[in-house]
């Protein structure tokens, strides 16, 4: 089981940066770069066209069976390309009034561009927030899981792994937040 984060998150010529150990994912100047951090190989796309996005996904495809891609501060033109690449698109947010506003907008952009039928929401719920059914009614989204702690977090990932494996095409996933 190999699982690769797609990250779009622009942090610069950091020195961060330069002290990991990167690698291009397949030779090409694609500007995607790999590393690995706690375990985990990690995609660095943010520089990448979009346009190139749908090879650089179906590449990653080939070689590992789960992608999951942190567009929490994607530009607009690369969450679109791995949106349109995604089989399921989570959304994690709390259940304070704001957060679900914000969600009901992305929503309806989702319906916009035909694409709200893969996407589910991962909810943390605030104290004093309605609970998952009324957020399902305001969003028109099903909440797939409840992520209230390090433990759900844990549990949704062998959730995702344990189906990834089991299904015979590879897993592709959005989350933003």
């Amino acid at each position: 089981m190999s699982v690769l984060l797609a990250d779009f998150e622009n942090r610069g010529n950091s020195v961060w940066n330069a002290a990991r150990l990167r690698k291009r994912l397949d030779g090409r100047t694609w500007g995607a770069f790999l590393y690995e951090a706690g375990g985990l190989k990690i995609l660095d796309a943010c520089e990448i066209h979009p346009r190139q996005i749908r090879r650089l996904m179906d590449y990653a495809r080939e070689n590992y069976s789960t992608i999951c891609a942190d567009l929490t501060d994607a530009r607009e033109a690369h969450a679109l390309e791995v949106l349109r690449a995604s089989e399921a698109i989570f959304m994690v947010t709390g259940s304070d009034h704001a957060s679900l506003e914000g969600v009901i907008e992305k929503a309806g952009w989702l319906r916009s561009i035909d694409l709200a039928g893969r996407a589910a929401l991962l909810l943390e719920r605030a104290p004093g927030g309605p609970d998952a059914d009324e957020v399902e009614d305001r969003t028109g989204l099903p909440v797939c899981s409840l992520v209230e702690t390090q433990a759900h977090f844990d549990q949704l990932a062998r959730w995702l792994a344990s189906h990834a494996a089991s299904a015979s095409a590879q897993a592709h996933y959005a989350l933003a937040g």
